[in-house]
């Protein structure tokens, strides 16, 4: 049931989340839609993109893993901002800096699109994604 100070469901940002970890996906969508987002999911690159090529609404951000089973998430950041031009993002790993392929891709990235290490509470998350909504 929706308190009738929250807002239809159609002027939500919307989210599309992708995350290869179920565990971590389902945190990262309870605490966005608690904070009042709509959140799409996807767990690969390949569900990602069709998930954003089937709606009928745009994508407002992305909070997406670096470190995706089929892609790299940087990798997967272009190909939709090919749809959807104006989209924000969330990058986000676990990496321990051990890997140096995924270290290099860390610190390859925008230093404008915020980074998330997981494990990061649900106060991290909303802010990050705060900041680039309202940037946009």
């Amino acid at each position: 049931m929706n308190n009738e100070s929250d807002p239809p469901e159609h002027d939500k940002p919307v989210v599309l989340v992708v995350e290869d970890d179920t565990t971590v996906l389902g945190f990262i969508v309870r605490t966005l839609r608690r904070a009042g987002y709509t959140c799409l999911t996807a767990e690969s690159a390949e569900e990602a993109l069709q998930v954003s090529s089937e709606g009928d609404r745009a994508i407002d951000l992305l909070v997406l893993d670096i470190m995706l089973p089929d892609s790299w998430g940087t990798r997967l950041m272009q190909d939709v901002r090919s749809q959807h031009p104006e989209v924000g993002v969330v990058l986000t790993s676990g990496f321990t800096g051990d890997d140096p392929v995924l270290a290099a891709g860390v610190e390859a990235r925008d230093p404008d699109i915020p980074f998330l290490k997981k494990p990061f509470s649900g106060e991290e998350l909303v802010a990050s994604v705060r900041s680039v909504l309202e940037r946009r």
